[in-house]
């Protein structure tokens, strides 16, 4: 009964928030001009007359200080251009994102436009609660996103959401500890023997002067799920597969294995810290204390933040495409947000016309200069004002190469947390590797079923 009674207080709580969701700025004057949005429900935009359609749209970006002036911009810039469509939003902290989308959807009062993440997506999909999208959106919008792109929000054959806003993982390097052992600064590593062969000429340094511990390279393997989607990365890297075409899990393969030796060769030889999060690698980085680690665009920024030297730790600072390793290419996985209908929607041509918006041309240039935001588009990340230096130039160039995570089942973060466990075992453990790999397996092919 209790179980019962919280459930029925959370579906409460969230309809009560899609009443109160933000709004229109009544105060908008600026009329904003988008050829790349589709024409309104009834073919009434502009129209004064005609009724106004209200699509509700769920996110997590207006609750967030850094990005809810950028959203609200690109709502009443929509609003604006639209007429007829009258946007109301309802906002959800991103810990409880995911779930409350899943009651809503379940209670049958979801949002007409749903936002999501590659994880979070797959769940939504899986509870059959988004509309597929190839009769709602123009056939050109959806052929101009990279295929890769693509590839993460299609399911059995149907485009079910939209790329938006990707996230891929390139290579930064730390150009003051690069000086420190010798190596050239302002060269990035161009080969994966390279890379290593610097990570442990950096690690030789030992130790800084106030006594910490000097790291040669970084990646997140401890504790969160993450981490383990930063594994499936390095996996990729090394030649193996999470999953084969058939959706066969192959975690268990020569490819993992090399990949958690590699990983192993790096704690044993304290070039590697162990037991990290991605937010204590960030942190290593820095402040000064590790040479190369592997994170999003968003990373400029953050490194800025951490450091407290903001602009000025650019200068200290180099990002380039991963090294090849072997594959022959550039092996890196990106996390996105998404955007997807709604199956129960009443108004899916209408939320169709606010998704072509949010992945045009304006928008995406409005929001990359409000936050340095990518686009998955490839006549949009082509575009001058997306390349506007070098480390975007990487980020947009990453994109080219960088793989969808595999997440086309509602356990795969829980996959990710048992990979993480193995990774564990590796490298903190010493256990022995083909034992650990095939135990992960077995998880993973249990949690599938």
């Amino acid at each position: 009964m209790l179980k019962r009674f919280l459930a029925v207080s959370m579906i409460f709580v969230f309809c009560v928030s899609l009443l109160i969701g933000c709004g229109q700025n009544p105060d908008v004057s600026k009329q904003a001009t988008n050829p790349d949005a589709a024409a309104t429900a009834a073919g009434t935009q502009n129209n004064s007359t005609a009724e106004k359609v209200t699509v509700r749209m769920s996110n997590w970006l207006e609750t967030e200080e850094s990005t809810k002036e950028i959203f609200k911009k690109l709502m009443d810039d929509f609003m604006a251009a639209n007429g007829n469509i009258k946007v109301e939003t309802v906002g959800v902290p991103f810990a409880q994102y995911k779930d409350q989308v899943l009651i809503a959807c379940s209670s049958g009062n979801p949002a007409d436009v749903i936002m999501g993440n590659s994880q979070m997506m797959v769940a939504f999909n899986g509870a059959k609660s988004l509309e597929p999208l190839e009769k709602l959106i123009k056939t050109e919008t959806i052929s101009d996103f990279y295929e890769n792109n693509l590839a993460g929000t299609t399911f059995d054959g149907k485009v079910m959401a939209l790329p938006w806003a990707p996230h891929p993982n390139a290579m930064f390097w730390n150009k003051d500890l690069f000086k420190q052992a010798g190596l050239d600064p302002e060269k990035a590593p161009a080969t994966w023997e390279e890379m290593v062969a610097a990570a442990a000429k950096i690690a030789a340094l030992g130790k800084d002067k106030d006594g910490n511990q000097i790291y040669g390279i970084g990646y997140a393997n401890s504790k969160e799920s993450h981490a383990g989607t930063v594994f499936i990365g390095l996996m990729y890297a090394f030649g193996g597969k999470f999953q084969d075409e058939s959706g066969k899990i192959t975690f268990d393969s020569t490819a993992t294995k090399d990949a958690m030796q590699y990983l192993r060769d790096l704690a044993a030889k304290n070039i590697m810290p162990t037991g990290v999060e991605q937010k204590s690698v960030r942190s290593l980085f820095a402040s000064g204390r590790l040479g190369i680690c592997f994170d999003g665009d968003m990373g400029r920024g953050t490194f800025r933040s951490i450091s407290g030297k903001g602009a000025e730790f650019d200068k200290s600072m180099g990002v380039a495409i991963i090294p090849a390793n072997k594959t022959g290419r550039s092996e890196t996985v990106y996390t996105e947000h998404q955007l997807g209908i709604a199956a129960e929607s009443k108004n899916k041509e209408a939320a169709a016309a606010l998704i072509e918006y949010l992945v045009g041309k304006e928008a995406m240039l409005n929001y990359h200069k409000a936050y340095g935001t990518l686009s998955a588009r490839k006549s949009i990340a082509a575009l001058p004002e997306m390349n506007e230096d070098d480390y975007m130039k990487v980020f947009n160039k990453q994109s080219e190469t960088a793989s969808p995570l595999p997440a086309n089942n509602p356990m795969f973060d829980k996959a990710c947390l048992e990979i993480i466990k193995g990774v564990e075992r590796v490298t903190m453990n010493n256990d022995d590797i083909p034992t650990v790999v095939g135990d992960v397996q077995k998880k993973i092919e249990e949690l599938y079923k």
